[in-house]
């Protein structure tokens, strides 16, 4: 097992701590490397000083924070490290490096073990995914319930109109949309995976977004970042987010990959070549406002895979844009004119979902 060791001021005497600490006979191989700059995917051990410079660095992954409550400083800093042990989801521990190493042996131990767990989880995972895949036939059945359970969705939310339309697809993996409102804003996901597994992971994230009442896009991107190399080996994913302030309805959204955008004048929000976990992912996000009245399309990656670009005679935005009907019409044309292609098959070759998200023209706002 690989650690890091942010080194710029951790003196030898603390590096020896470290050691001393790490290497105690307790079943797993730890080696440390040490660097000027932290790598998200990658636990690292760092000093405070060290913490402030990378705090707000989209490269620091989760972290060890070592401090000395014998230093000179340490009661203007207390505070400060006390806040970090109890906020930063990415901290998973402080080492206060006055005290003996015998008081941390039984955390590093069961630090380790955790992580040996889950090394071995990701190559089940694996392995599983792979079991899975030949499998497909009894998870299309599963498909075509999902299919006719909740194949066609619409819910208004403090003044949004949101209709969605869901259809099953063979191909392996496959896409799931979700929204709810958090606060003040309403959360919009979608995803398209390669893989089952990842869906699955990435739903349970979705789970614990539902129930964060304080929801920032830095979390979901924190999230992400954090979480890279569980990922890695899994397929790809692409990965939508939009957050709707109900107050304005501007809106901020993360795109990675074939998920687009659009209104009926122009695309918003384009695709890109990027899917996760790819390390090059720079997480930037658009924003957009919303009028009253307007209504915005969201076209998910299967959609692009299924139509290749366009619906009946048109490319795909000519006819979006000429059969700019009532959301529900347009959706039930939109997914009419894509099965025809596919008229002696039960089901697409890809998972598609189209959603149309419409504010009342009526809706109170913000002035």
């Amino acid at each position: 097992m690989d650690i890091h060791l942010i080194e710029n001021d951790l003196d030898d005497k603390t590096i020896g701590w470290l050691e001393e600490l790490f290497f105690n006979p307790i079943g797993e191989d730890v080696e440390f490397t040490k660097r000027t700059e932290p790598d998200i995917g990658v636990d690292t051990i760092m000093s405070l000083k060290s913490f402030k410079t990378h705090d707000s660095s989209k490269n620091l992954g989760s972290f060890f924070l070592v401090y000395n409550s014998e230093d000179e400083d340490y009661d203007n800093q207390k505070s400060l490290i006390e806040k970090i042990g109890k906020t930063n989801f990415k901290c998973l521990g402080l080492f206060d490096l006055s005290k003996p190493t015998a008081l941390y042996i039984p955390f590093i131990s069961s630090y380790l073990v955790n992580r040996t767990v889950v090394t071995t989880q990701k190559t089940l995972l694996k392995k599983l995914n792979t079991v899975m895949q030949s499998v497909l036939g009894q998870l299309q059945r599963v498909k075509g319930l999902h299919q006719k359970m909740v194949p066609v969705r619409n819910e208004k939310i403090r003044g949004v109109v949101i209709n969605s339309r869901f259809c099953a697809g063979t191909s392996s993996g496959g896409e799931f949309f979700e929204f709810f409102k958090s606060n003040h804003k309403l959360w919009i996901f979608s995803i398209n995976a390669t893989s089952y597994i990842t869906v699955g992971t990435f739903l349970s994230f979705i789970d614990d977004f539902r129930v964060n009442t304080d929801l920032k896009m830095d979390t979901v991107k924190d999230t992400l970042k954090g979480h890279i190399k569980d990922f890695e080996g899994l397929g790809e994913l692409s990965v939508f987010a939009m957050a709707i302030d109900l107050v304005d309805f501007n809106a901020e959204i993360l795109n990675i990959g074939a998920h687009e955008l659009l209104n009926q004048s122009k695309i918003l929000v384009t695709r890109n070549e990027k899917s996760y976990p790819d390390k090059s992912i720079d997480y930037k996000t658009s924003n957009i406002s919303l009028e009253k009245g307007e209504r915005i399309v969201l076209l998910s990656p299967g959609f692009f895979k299924n139509t290749r670009d366009k619906l009946g005679d048109d490319a795909y935005f000519q006819f979006l844009k000429k059969n700019w009907v009532e959301s529900s019409e347009m959706i039930q044309e939109v997914t009419y004119q894509t099965k025809k292609k596919y008229n002696d098959l039960d089901f697409l070759p890809y998972d598609q979902t189209v959603l149309t998200i419409e504010v009342d023209k009526n809706v109170i706002s913000k002035v």
